[in-house]
């Protein structure tokens, strides 16, 4: 059958503004279209139970009434599920008046549909509850929705990270102590490039009692000389003991004019055993034969030793400022004879540095090296070594306090100044030592003690007769503690 044109083909909203005509003019053909009617209604009723989970049941009006506009079966968002079902009915056949049916015609409805972008989706999960003309907002969002904001928590997340000031300042902080330990350890390869080693030579005393791993000895040797090759009689021997269980330096002055029995090679390395002065070891064998004889005498283990010229005090204590000690007016008289000896030695005119009277005074390089060799002002030798001390602790806590620039200085005038029989390797570990030694207590002794000499004569020289045991145990309740 033809369709009569009355505006059925402008779309929905035409063919039903003139139902009335319509009615009017096509009364015949009534019992076919309820036929019709009735064949979507049963086709729509079938694809509803097919599709439809939720016990939605799709209702059409009949043409007549007022609300008959598929535009209720519309809403914004849902065009998916709308043009799935109208592409079904665009394929459902209607029979024309000879009987025979023919495709459906696209209403204006689906037209407009058509015109929209579409994609085919499934019913399942979520998208049970949805329904015709009501605004779902629980709807799921896009994948490219849900990708934009992922993407924007990941930024913000590394933004957060980024900005994080507890995080950024550990990391600079660790920067800076990595560049200050590469630094440090550059600077101290360098002081330590200033050191004159030299090779051990050849011990025979080795095997004393008094050793431990918690005690570093070490023997520094001072001396009028102004080289070591020249090996005269040492004037100051001093055994530097770092204690670090009981976090505690010790210095041993061990007196010149002792007795004692010399055991070991000489310098062209036969063997030796004799007795004279103490400061007489150095000059047959030189510091092996000085530390055999120590260890020999007093039972303590002395592997390692430095030796420096007096002469180096200048330098030294003129590189952190002078020092500051108690000077007695008979200890400033006294200091001008050795004075005068190191002005001419020193090129200086005469007369230099001299002091006019005692006091708490701050002495410069070459104050301080005549202070330490003053021997005729009080007891003797028995003050002289106790000065010798007295310089090295006034050393040591000037430079606990001075600034960076100061150390700097004073690292760069006593290590030119030394000679020593232990490696490169072994100052290095050293070096770190005595870094973590600053605040070690700082311990004086004298061997021997009041109580343990007596005033002797050998071969016309005055000597001090030792009690090698009270000494041994002076060592023992001083050192290894």
């Amino acid at each position: 059958m033809t369709y009569p044109n009355n505006g059925r083909q402008n779309g929905r909203s035409d063919r039903y503004t003139n139902r009335s005509v319509y009615n009017e003019n096509n009364s015949g053909n009534q019992d076919i279209y309820e036929q019709e009617y009735q064949r979507q209604l049963e086709q729509f009723s079938r694809m509803d139970n097919e599709n439809f989970d939720d016990g939605v049941d799709l209702q059409f009006h009949q043409p007549g009434e007022d609300n008959y506009d598929y535009h209720d079966y519309y809403d914004e968002g849902y065009e998916e599920d709308y043009i799935r079902q109208d592409r079904r009915a665009q394929y459902t056949k209607r029979p024309d008046a000879n009987g025979q049916s023919a495709p459906h015609r696209q209403t204006g409805n689906s037209s407009r549909q058509n015109s929209k972008p579409s994609q085919s989706k499934s019913r399942t999960g979520s998208d049970n509850n949805l329904q015709f003309g009501a605004n779902n907002h629980n709807r799921p969002q896009s994948k490219n929705k849900n990708k934009k904001q992922s993407s924007k928590k990941r930024n913000s997340k590394v933004e957060n990270k980024k900005r994080h000031p507890v995080k950024t300042f550990l990391k600079v902080l660790i920067i800076i102590i990595l560049i200050l330990f590469i630094l440090a350890n550059l600077l101290i390869w360098r002081y330590i490039g200033m050191v004159n080693t030299v090779k051990r030579g050849e011990r025979s005393v080795t095997n004393a009692s008094m050793s431990d791993s918690d005690v570093r000895n070490i023997l520094v040797i001072g001396s009028d000389t102004r080289s070591v090759e020249q090996r005269g009689r040492t004037d100051s021997m001093i055994l530097l003991s770092v204690n670090s269980k009981t976090k505690e330096i010790t210095m041993t002055s061990f007196m010149r004019d002792m007795y004692v029995e010399i055991v070991g090679k000489d310098a062209d390395g036969n063997d030796i055993d004799t007795w004279d002065k103490m400061n007489a070891a150095y000059v047959y064998g030189g510091a092996e034969l000085l530390m055999d004889t120590i260890e020999y005498n007093f039972d303590i283990s002395v592997d390692d030793y430095v030796y420096i010229d007096f002469y180096s005090f200048v330098d030294i204590v003129d590189a952190i400022g002078g020092i500051e000690i108690e000077i007695s007016d008979e200890e400033a008289e006294g200091m001008k004879p050795p004075m005068a000896e190191q002005n001419k030695i020193l090129g200086n005119e005469k007369g230099t540095d001299y002091l006019e009277h005692g006091g708490k005074l701050t002495l410069n390089g070459n104050q301080a090296l005549a202070y330490a060799r003053l021997r005729y002002v009080g007891n003797a030798d028995f003050e002289r070594t106790e000065r010798q001390r007295t310089v090295i602790s006034k050393i040591i806590e000037k430079v606990k306090s001075s600034s960076p620039l100061t150390i700097d200085k004073f690292a760069k005038a006593s290590m030119s100044h030394l000679t020593t029989n232990m490696s490169k390797a072994e100052l290095y570990a050293l070096t770190y030592k005595a870094i973590f030694s600053l605040n070690y207590d700082i311990n004086s002794l004298r061997i021997p003690d009041d109580d343990s000499y007596t005033y002797g004569n050998h071969s016309g020289q005055s000597t001090l007769d030792v009690d090698f045991e009270k000494c041994r145990q002076l060592l023992r309740e001083n050192i290894y503690k």
